[in-house]
């Protein structure tokens, strides 16, 4: 062994701290213990959430959202062990966890679209998210498990506006979101809709807007306005469209009468089918007869044409023995719904003699509203019985006879009719020694208007008169033409007569005078036998008032005596006229044919007309004038005698006329050989001869006048007439033809003049180069040393004629030839074919007065230079 080798033992010392090799892990322990703590410090609430199905549900990704504020999240999904839904794990962040409670509600938001709308739009941005909302109840303690709604809750949407409950039959055509209008405004939408608790009605949750919450009152009326609404009847086809909005997605409209109250949060409503049975108006409960066949959708309440209200629903009373109406009414109406009133079922029928309420086989019946007859007198009412038609036959009447030659085929239950409405009845017929008798009874609420001289007639037939107008068809209704019916006429006191007359047709009723019985004898005279005989009719204006009795010749002619009946005999008076009006007239001129007819009773026994027409000659001695037809009877006035020199192409019927209008014609023209001139009678009617027949009248030929001006009266190119001014002298019969028309008369002047020069009649009279006059005569003077020229001034033109006025013929060319050349002067070419005179008045002052009528003027041949150059001042007077 190596003794140099040397050894050395290890100091060994045992260190007092901590090794830095555990620093690491200690921190890593303290970091571990701290996340630990953070996590379980952070760690919310975990509960159960429990959904039919897991649509749209992502574990670790779908939120849990209060107001849009993120709380919770979705951490494991899973099955339900009897698989019929869905358990979602939640975390609820501790922030969050006093939104738990027991009332608090979980649902699912996803984007949606439907026909009422989208929603949800947020989630097509960010993901499908469970909404979450708090329970009402404040408390520490929640269930770990919830079960999520379908669709969020009522409450949650309307909390800014007020929520309201409508009850309906049944859901119609609303859905969620469906919109609530009022006067076509949006002012809410429909939030959910659920059964009741029997499963009988629909309970609909909605939202009005805040800023239309006082819009309900407890007064307001909900009905359904969605899709289309259609009714089909007589009428026609109804079809009612809200908007398109309603179309597709359904609405509900409200309307609030005045006088509502305000109302409560959840108040309820009961929803109607539609707007008819709404029930806007002053609710009535009526009692129905059974069988009424009353429509409960809307069934109309009527007063006098006018629907005044609907029926809204049909039900039992209590035990079942009535059915009750509930009834809304318009509440304008609410003064006829008193104790008094009655309501009238309003039944179709369909017979021979007509037909009513027809459309009710297809619609249902209706009710009608017969006021009070003394309403002040009742006071107001809500319940009210219908009755039907029957019900209302008055208990009471009053009873009168009426008497007639025949029964005119009018039998029991033939209605008497006032003004076309029926106020009572024939209850018998009789048959008597001479006439037919009829009972009637009139209803009591009528029996004011039977008063002693009320005339009765039929208003069943159909009456044809024929007239110079044409014919005349009156033609009462389908009904009264196949059952007859009476009319009458009040007249008289109140006192009622004994007995009444029942005349054949209004007319006759209207002429007649009651209680005036018997008739008069009438003679006629008339130059030979007209067609009649004994029992031919005596008419007034196509009515017959009685009869021919009787003729016999005389001397003289035909007597013809005719019986009236005293109660028309009132229609003769000192203007009566008669006429033959049997067979057929036919009258044949320049212009056209005129046919006229007799009634068909006259054709065939012949007949006698009469009526008034003033200015006629109508009596011979004591006896009636009778003529030959109604022309020479209507048209017979006063005869004129116009005086011609010669015949101006008149003819027999040569119209007079008065501006355009038939005044009368020439009934004869004959040659006067000893004053060798034309007399022409004309006459001139009845209605016209006090206003023609007078001095002062004109009479002047009227025909076709062709000149260099133009033509005049064209339309008598073919057919001359005779015009007339009428006079306001006295009575005369006897004038002068003119052969020129007439004028309005002004002043007349004498021109005098050794010679006519070119002066005829009718040569104008011009001032200025205007026409202010004519020349009416020209003649020589009663020596027989000059030429006298007449001149008539028109009256708007005779203020420029003075007594020191001029005047000169200005007619033709006038042409002067000196030194300087020929010079030619003309006036138009009218003066120069019919000539001229000019005057004029000389500038002196003071103006000199207007010349009188008939003064006389010297014509000069020509004027003076300066005479054209006067310019003086004439003021219109």
């Amino acid at each position: 062994m190596n003794k140099n080798t040397m050894s050395y033992e290890p100091d060994i010392k045992r260190s007092r701290g901590i090794s830095p090799l555990w620093i690491l892990p200690i921190l890593t322990m303290l970091l571990a213990g701290w996340l630990v703590f953070k996590a379980v410090n952070d760690a919310g609430e975990r509960i159960q959430i429990h959904f039919l199905n897991g649509q749209g549900l992502v574990a670790g990704r779908t939120t849990i959202r209060y107001q849009g504020l993120e709380v919770g999240m979705v951490r494991n999904i899973k099955l339900s062990p009897d698989l019929e839904s869905i358990f979602v794990d939640a975390e609820i962040y501790p922030e969050a966890t006093k939104l738990l409670s027991k009332d608090t509600q979980f649902w699912l938001v996803k984007p949606k679209a439907s026909l009422s709308g989208v929603s949800g739009l947020d989630a097509l941005v960010s993901g499908n998210y469970i909404a979450i909302q708090p329970g009402q109840t404040e408390t520490n303690s929640h269930p770990d498990e919830f079960q999520a709604l379908d669709n969020a809750p009522a409450n949650q949407i309307s909390h800014h506006g007020m929520s309201v409950q409508l009850k309906a039959n049944n859901l119609g055509g609303i859905s969620v979101g469906s919109q609530i209008v009022y006067k076509k405004i949006p002012i809410g939408e429909v939030l959910s809709y659920q059964l009741d608790k029997n499963n009988k009605s629909v309970l609909i949750q909605a939202s009005i807007k805040e800023e239309y919450k006082d819009v309900i009152t407890n007064k307001s009326r909900f009905w359904n306005v969605s899709g289309v609404e259609a009714s089909m009847g007589f009428n026609g086809i109804d079809v009612q469209l809200e908007s398109l909005s309603a179309l597709v997605g359904g609405a509900i409209a409200v309307d609030s009468p005045d006088g509502g109250e305000p109302v409560t949060e959840k108040s309820e409503f009961h929803l109607y089918k539609n707007l008819k049975t709404a029930g806007r108006g002053i609710p009535i409960t009526i009692t129905l007869p059974d069988d009424s066949k009353i429509n409960s959708d809307g069934s109309p309440i009527m007063y006098r044409g006018i629907e005044i209200g609907q029926i809204t629903d049909l039900t039992f009373n209590d035990d079942r023995s009535h059915i009750k109406a509930s009834a809304a009414v318009q509440p304008a109406f609410s003064d006829l719904l008193t104790s008094g009133a009655h309501f009238l079922l309003e039944e179709p029928s369909l017979s021979l003699s007509g037909s009513k309420n027809l459309a009710n086989f297809v619609k249902g019946n209706f009710l009608t509203l017969i006021p009070s007859e003394h309403p002040n007198n009742d006071a107001n009412s809500r319940q009210f019985v219908a009755k039907r038609q029957a019900a209302f036959t008055q208990r009471h009447s009053m009873s009168i006879t009426l008497w007639a030659e025949d029964s005119y085929g009018m039998e029991k239950g033939t209605p008497i009719l006032y003004r076309g409405i029926a106020v009572g009845r024939v209850v018998d017929v009789e048959l008597t020694t001479d006439n037919v008798k009829f009972v009637v009874t009139i209803a009591d609420k009528y029996r004011d208007l039977i008063h002693a001289k009320n005339r009765f007639y039929l208003s069943s037939s159909v009456n044809a008169k024929l007239s110079d107008d044409g014919v005349n068809v009156t033609v009462p209704p389908a009904k009264q033409l196949l059952t007859g019916s009476i009319s009458f006429i009040r007249s008289g006191k109140d006192k009622v007569a004994d007995g009444y007359q029942l005349y054949a047709n209004k007319s006759l009723a209207d002429l007649a005078q009651v209680n005036q019985s018997g008739s008069q004898a009438l003679t006629l005279v008339a130059d030979k036998l007209p067609p009649v005989s004994a029992g031919s009719p005596l008419l007034y204006r196509n009515l017959k008032v009685g009869t021919v009795s009787h003729y016999h010749l005389t001397s003289q002619g035909v007597e013809v005596t005719v019986n009236i009946d005293n109660q028309y005999r009132h229609l003769l008076t000192d203007n009566t006229v008669f006429w033959n009006h049997s067979g057929i007239d036919i009258q044949a001129s320049l212009s056209g044919i005129k046919l006229q007819a007799a009634p068909l009773q006259s054709l065939i026994k012949g007949g006698i007309e009469f009526d008034n027409f003033k200015g006629i000659d109508n009596r011979i001695n004591d006896h009636w004038k009778l003529y030959p037809n109604y022309d020479q009877a209507r048209h017979h006035g006063t005869e004129v005698t116009l005086v011609a020199d010669e015949n101006p192409d008149l003819k027999v019927g040569t119209s007079l006329q008065y501006k355009g209008v038939n005044v009368g014609k020439v009934i004869k023209i004959t040659p006067n050989f000893t004053k060798h001139n034309v007399t022409i009678k004309a006459q001139i009617q009845p209605d016209y001869s006090q206003q023609l027949a007078r001095s002062g009248s004109v009479f002047w030929v009227s025909k076709v006048n062709i000149s260099l001006k133009g033509i005049d009266n064209i339309d008598k190119l073919f057919h001359t007439t005779i015009s007339v001014n009428p006079g306001k002298g006295a009575e005369q019969t006897r004038f002068s033809l003119s052969s020129s028309p007439y004028k309005t008369m002004g002043k007349k002047f004498v021109l005098q003049s050794p010679t006519r020069q070119s002066v005829t009649t009718g040569t104008p009279v011009l001032y200025r180069g205007l026409e202010v006059g004519h020349v009416t005569q020209v003649g020589l003077s009663n020596l027989a040393d000059r030429v006298l020229t007449t001149v008539e001034i028109k009256p708007q033109y005779t203020y420029l004629v003075r007594k020191n006025t001029v005047f000169w013929n200005a007619s033709g060319v006038d042409v002067s030839i000196g030194i300087g050349g020929a010079n030619v002067k003309s006036g138009t070419l009218d003066s120069i074919m019919r000539g001229g005179i000019s005057f004029a008045t000389p500038d002196e002052q003071p103006l000199p007065v207007m010349a009188k009528d008939g003064q006389s003027f010297l014509l000069n041949e020509s004027p003076d230079d300066d005479w054209k150059e006067w310019h003086t001042i004439i003021p219109k007077p």
